[in-house]
């Protein structure tokens, strides 16, 4: 657990970004939550991080803007005091591409804007470890309705889909495969329903 700081603002945590807990927010967040909303993860160039994350994963541009703004979040709570965070797998493949800046994560994100080592930490596998993560994603959740209000399901859903039959996201050969979407969303493309983000 890292410490935060004792001294608080005069506001309460909804002068923060969004929290809903009514208690004042220690001014070393505060700044955290500074340094992390003002860290640029779109330089002027043609496959910036954004653009890269929506084409490696087939999602929206918009879809991917949103990611990276819980992906955001998701640090902010890492840092809040909380214990070990667990990320949904939504913005675990944000953390994914973002490992692979390897200069920008270690040495501006975590030496710089959160002044501290973020580490990956995937599960061993097993029952223990599925229980573990299971309490830590539960925890997760919960601290960040502290901090920021309920969490959007399309990027936190709930723990039992957050754990549910395997993971979501897969790599493939988009050369020698390729893949449809389930007949139901198949359907709401055709009819007109999108999946936007917050």
């Amino acid at each position: 657990m890292r410490d935060n700081g004792s001294e608080t603002t005069d506001g309460t945590a909804d002068d923060g970004p969004g929290g809903t807990s009514g208690t004042a927010w220690p001014l070393a967040l505060v700044s955290l939550w500074e340094r992390i909303s003002q860290y640029d993860f779109e330089p002027d160039q043609p496959l910036n991080f954004t653009r890269r994350l929506a084409r490696d994963k087939a999602w929206t541009i918009e879809f991917a803007c949103g990611a990276v703004a819980e992906y955001r979040r998701f640090c902010f709570l890492a840092f809040a005091g909380a214990g070990v965070m667990t990320p949904s797998e939504e913005v675990d493949e944000v953390w994914h591409l973002h490992l692979t800046y390897t200069r920008e994560y270690w040495e501006v994100w975590c030496g710089g804007v959160l002044g501290g080592p973020l580490h990956h930490d995937p599960t061993e596998g097993g029952p223990d470890q599925e229980r573990y993560f299971r309490a830590r994603y539960a925890a997760t959740l919960a601290t960040y309705e502290r901090y920021f209000g309920p969490p959007p399901a399309e990027f936190w859903p709930a723990t039992h889909v957050r754990f549910g039959r395997g993971p979501r996201y897969r790599t493939m050969d988009s050369r020698r495969r390729f893949s449809l979407p389930r007949p139901v969303l198949l359907w709401q493309k055709i009819m007109g329903g999108t999946r936007s983000c917050r």
